[in-house]
């Protein structure tokens, strides 16, 4: 299995990806990664920030982004023991590194990320499209082997 890095981490890697890394380090704590708790909390933040504008038409595709970021976290720490992200320090207004060094993940949890990895995998879909092509679909097939190892 390839390893992931900020190449391969479509998403992690994205503008987009960096947003919602920085709303879910504002709001949980840095030593672990909940899974659950963090699509609830992407979802809110989505929320907030598209629906006073004229984006909630993108509700569906960011919301299926923010799985796929998780999804990203979820396969390098079962590949590296860690995940490594770049948040933004509100206090200090600066970037830092941080590694997460434990993940809760529960099977109900490996079944959506799964779920909207298949439908991320269609050329019909936003991400498809934006991200490439090829390069995505054989992103998007190693983030599906990694989870799938877990259920």
């Amino acid at each position: 299995m390839t390893k992931m890095n900020e190449k391969t981490a479509a998403i992690k890697g994205s503008p987009l990806g960096q947003d919602l890394l920085d709303a879910l380090c504002a709001r949980q704590l840095f030593g672990a990664l909940d899974v659950s708790q963090s699509i609830i909390t992407l979802k809110e933040y989505l929320v907030k920030d598209l629906s006073p504008t004229d984006l909630k038409y993108l509700y569906p595709v960011y919301f299926d982004a923010a799985r796929v970021l998780l999804a990203e976290c979820a396969a390098e720490f079962f590949q590296t023991g860690r995940i490594c992200i770049t948040a933004l320090d509100p206090v200090r207004m600066r970037y830092g590194s941080h590694e997460i060094r434990q993940i809760i993940i529960m099977p109900k949890d490996v079944s959506r990320l799964l779920r909207v990895l298949r439908r991320v995998k269609k050329p019909t879909h936003d991400l498809y499209q934006k991200h490439g092509g090829r390069g995505w679909g054989e992103h998007i097939e190693m983030l599906c082997e990694a989870l799938s190892r877990l259920q």
